[in-house]
């Protein structure tokens, strides 16, 4: 018997990945105010047909052209080239596009904005190719900036990492994870020393260690945790850093991209 010759099951069909979501549409409308379900639930039904028509061919794309690291060129010079497919590209693009993560910051639905941030990630998230590790994590670094941050970093920062325009747009990782530990950060071995100079954001450090897990490596920045204690103070001996990826970090959408050893981070 051929395999074709037995049984087959009906492939799945989808026309709309959130009105034909059997919860989504009915418990927004449960915990969302009237005015807010209404104006959502047209965004959402609109965003639920490009998934399928759109996002979900984009990640077949970045699917089949994975990220690659180049650590060193043709006349073996030290590069650290990420390369990633345009696909891939595209999908951080157009999260930024829709709003991620912009609209937690925006507001405009106050305390129920997270809620429409996140039913749009829940849309998009099985056909985004991790994509949402970076926006998750550029989030986080937005909201630490915003309530710790410099003035000057609450200007030239915070308004990239939550823009909506992917020419001028910031992704940022977070570097915690080492060998010793990656639950139990209190054992990071990474210090931080004074370099006795300050930019415009703040006191200028020299971090020196190893991240056994970098995550976003092509953002633009990263929050790093370093020691600036001692090892038996545990984790009341670490700092947070804003660490830029690439100098200079604020340069115009028609800049080249700096190389990304330029501030001596190597992958």
């Amino acid at each position: 018997m051929r395999v074709e010759d037995g049984f087959q099951p009906i492939p799945f069909s989808e026309e709309n990945a959130y009105t034909e979501d059997p919860v989504l549409p009915s418990l927004l409308k449960r915990v969302l105010p009237t005015s807010v379900f209404q104006e959502v639930n047209a965004d959402l039904a609109r965003l639920g047909l490009d998934v399928v028509t759109t996002i979900r061919t984009l990640s077949d794309s970045a699917k089949c052209f994975p990220p690659k690291l180049v650590q060193y060129d043709q006349w073996g010079r030290r590069v650290d080239d990420l390369q990633t497919s345009e696909g891939w590209r595209e999908l951080k693009a157009l999260s930024q596009r829709e709003g991620l993560p912009a609209i937690f910051y925006e507001r405009k639905y106050k305390e129920h904005s997270r809620v429409y941030g996140f039913s749009k990630m829940l849309l998009m998230v099985g056909d985004s190719n991790e994509i949402f590790c970076p926006i998750s994590m550029s989030d986080g670094t937005a909201r630490v900036i915003e309530l710790f941050g410099s003035e000057e970093m609450k200007r030239d920062v915070f308004p990239r990492l939550v823009s909506r325009d992917p020419k001028i747009a910031f992704t940022s990782g977070q570097w915690m994870t080492e060998r010793p530990g990656g639950s139990d950060v209190s054992l990071t071995e990474t210090t931080a020393t004074s370099s006795g100079k300050s930019s415009k954001y703040g006191p200028q450090y020299t971090l020196n260690g190893f991240k056994w897990f970098s995550s976003a490596t092509d953002s633009e920045v990263s929050v790093a945790l370093a020691r600036t204690g001692s090892l038996q103070e545990g984790s009341r001996g670490l700092s947070l850093f804003l660490v830029p990826l690439r100098l200079p970090l604020i340069r115009a959408p028609t800049d080249p991209v700096p190389s990304p050893i330029s501030n001596n981070i190597l992958s």
